[in-house]
């Protein structure tokens, strides 16, 4: 009796080592997703991430090492990172959500005061300026360094200077101690904010009671233009409704008083407008004045050697 063996079909012959190859490749493959990152690669590979202007990446990465190394003595720094990244991206809320953590934290006691500064400046960033002092006179009662205190007085005079408070802007400055007057030349630019009361400014009320008479606010707030298209415009509709009403066309008369009455109570509106418009500007570019005095801000960085200081300026 003849026994039959199994012969295998070349065509699987000719697979098996080509699906032995593919497994091989796969796992090599696998292996290289998964290769060792240590803490100071990682903390490198953020940094630059933050330093060429990337700060979504930056903090996603920072992310990384904060969550793979949360024992190592850089966290502090990261997490500061991850709040600067957020301020450059302006990222504003989550600025100051990190900030806060961090000045909170009585553990990052070489960070805490920095954190305050741009928690300060993240407040005022989203147009919250009574917070963002609220934040500074925190950091006053709480720091014991004059060096700090006095930066913070500094940034707080600023932040009255940018709500239009000329005296609190003063107090503020003239707080600063007299080791450091000189540096924030705090007599130069008490005198500049000195001369607020100097600013020319126009009656609200006086523009509109000038407006009785068409155009008489607009000339009172410089706007001769106006002034003369108002006064052009009500006398024609004035004169055009008195014809229509003498020559007993009272619905035409009628249409062209309610017509004007519009345009006359726009006269009155327009001229109170302009002078708070006109009050603005001069605010404004007193204002602009005061900023040439201003020094930039100091802002911290963090380097693989340490923490420096270094010198921001807002565009």
């Amino acid at each position: 009796m003849k026994r039959l063996c199994p012969i295998f079909p070349i065509q699987y012959t000719v697979l098996i080592p080509c699906v032995f190859l593919f497994f091989i490749q796969s796992a090599w493959a696998d292996a290289q997703q998964f290769m060792v990152i240590d803490a100071d690669q990682q903390y490198r590979y953020a940094r630059s991430c933050y330093d060429r202007g990337a700060f979504n990446e930056a903090i996603h990465e920072f992310g990384r090492f904060i969550y793979f190394f949360p024992n190592d003595s850089r966290i502090s720094r990261a997490n500061y990172l991850v709040g600067m990244a957020h301020f450059q991206a302006a990222q504003y809320p989550d600025a100051v959500r990190v900030f806060k953590a961090i000045a909170d934290n009585q553990r990052a006691a070489g960070l805490k005061s920095e954190a305050f500064f741009m928690l300060s400046r993240s407040h005022a960033r989203q147009g919250m300026i009574e917070q963002a002092m609220l934040d500074l006179h925190n950091l006053i009662a709480t720091s014991t360094e004059p060096e700090i205190i006095d930066r913070a007085r500094y940034e707080l005079g600023w932040l009255h200077v940018d709500a239009g408070q000329w005296e609190p802007a003063k107090r503020s400055f003239g707080q600063i101690t007299q080791a450091h007057q000189a540096r924030y030349q705090v007599a130069q630019l008490n005198a500049a904010v000195s001369r607020y009361d100097q600013i020319r400014t126009k009656h609200p009320f006086t523009a509109g009671l000038l407006s009785i008479i068409p155009g008489g606010g607009q000339m009172y707030c410089g706007r001769y233009q106006d002034a003369l298209a108002a006064f052009l415009i009500n006398a024609g509709l004035i004169l055009s409704a008195w014809e229509a009403f003498d020559n007993e066309l009272y619905a035409l008369g009628g249409v062209i008083s309610f017509i004007e009455f519009g345009f006359y109570s726009g006269n009155i509106y327009g001229a109170i407008s302009s002078a708070h418009k006109f009050n603005r500007n001069r605010v404004d570019a007193f204002r602009n004045d005061l900023y040439r005095h201003k020094q930039p801000p100091l802002s911290i960085a963090a380097t693989a050697s340490g923490i420096t200081l270094s010198l921001s300026i807002d565009f």
